[in-house]
This record gives C-alpha cells, structure tokens and sequence, in this order.
C-alpha cells in the first residue's frame, strides 16, 4: 500500500485574525453601545445612516474601528478567494494575506484623502462627507458580515469555485446597490454635472480596485 502523505495548513495566524477582529467590534460597541446597536440594523433601517451622517465622522474612534474590521475580514475574504479559486501559483500563506491587507489599506485611504482633496477644491464638503459616510459605513458592514462566512470557509466547508463566483457575484450587485442608491440620492447634482461624474467612476470607484487586483495576482 503506497503511502500519501496529507498537508495540513495550520489556521493559527488566521485565529488571530478573526479574533482581533471580535475584539475590535468589542471595543467599537464600548466605545458607543448606542451606535453600534444603530449599526448592526443598517440593512433593515437607514436608522445609522440619518441620525450618525452629519459631521465629520470618518474621523470617530467608533468608525475607525470599524474601517480596521473591513480591512481584516474582507482582506481574509480576497485570501480564501485566491486560495479556492487557485489564482496563486506559490504556496498560500501569511505573507500573501499581509500583502493583500496592505494593498487593501493603502487603496482605502488613498481614495477617501483623494475625494477629500476633490472636495475642497470644488467647495462641496458636507456633500462629499455625507457620500463618504454613507459608502463605508455600509462596506464596514460587509467586513462584519463577511466575518461569519470566512468561519464557515476556513473551520467548516471549504467552498466550491462555483459557489464562491456565486457569491462574490452576489456581493458586488449588493455594492453596486449601496452605490445606485448614493447616486439616486444626488440625482440632481449628478445630472448637472455628468461628465465629471463619469471621471469619477472611472478614476475613483473602478480604477483602485482593478489596480488592486493587479498587484495582488
């Protein structure tokens, strides 16, 4: 009987990530319990969105602690789709999943300074606030609805490619959703000014992320 040796991949490092990342929606819940309760509703009732938006929120403890979730849990996300989809051709490891963090940390901060920047040399601010809030509030809540499903992948089922396509699929029309919405809200500064916002699809809200994908494959 020919012997087959079996590779165990140690989860350790990954453990640590998805606990940092309870800890810090621990935190974020101490912080203000309020908010957080709020927050956790944002898909049934733009309760969040109407009573957190105005003011310069991005800048909070709370919210910040929220980015740094997105970061780990959707960073853990693209790793697991790499690994299944086998996009990688070298050996899955920490390493990669730093790098995609990273990239992904680096993205996040370069648009939001960049739409900032936009903002003050068009004078419009409060509206550029209001768009910023209401965009990542709901891609935090991808990065802890993402939480539970990187669980399931990881310690329970690795998924199938089809199922994986499946649901990246499902989650960019949920982006595109949150995105039409925004749009929808500022119909009317849009349409007055279409061709600067067909720049700005192009150069903000498509371009970092196939960037992102470039560097990471």
């Amino acid at each position: 009987m020919e012997i087959i040796t079996r590779e165990i991949i140690s989860t350790d490092w990954i453990t640590i990530v998805i606990i940092v990342c309870f800890s810090l929606l621990a935190i974020a819940k101490l912080v203000n319990s309020i908010q957080f309760s709020d927050f956790v509703m944002l898909f049934n009732t733009n309760k969040y969105i109407v009573l957190h938006q105005k003011g310069n929120k991005l800048s909070t403890p709370f919210n910040g602690l929220l980015m740094l979730v997105q970061i780990l849990s959707v960073s853990l996300f693209l790793y697991l789709c790499l690994d299944v989809l086998e996009w990688q051709t070298d050996t899955i490891n920490i390493t990669l999943y730093f790098k995609i963090a990273t990239l992904y940390l680096v993205v996040l901060i370069c648009k939001i300074l960049v739409e900032k920047i936009i903002s003050t040399i068009f004078s419009i601010e409060t509206l550029i606030e209001d768009y910023l809030f209401y965009k990542i509030s709901y891609r935090n809540f991808l990065g802890v609805f993402l939480l539970p499903l990187n669980l399931l992948f990881i310690y329970t089922a690795k998924p199938s490619k089809i199922v994986l396509i499946i649901l990246v699929v499902s989650l960019l029309i949920l982006n595109l959703i949150v995105l039409f919405s925004i749009y929808k809200k500022n119909e009317n500064i849009i349409l007055n000014h279409s061709f600067y916002f067909i720049l700005y699809l192009c150069a903000l809200e498509i371009a970092p992320y196939f960037m992102l994908y470039k560097l990471i494959i």
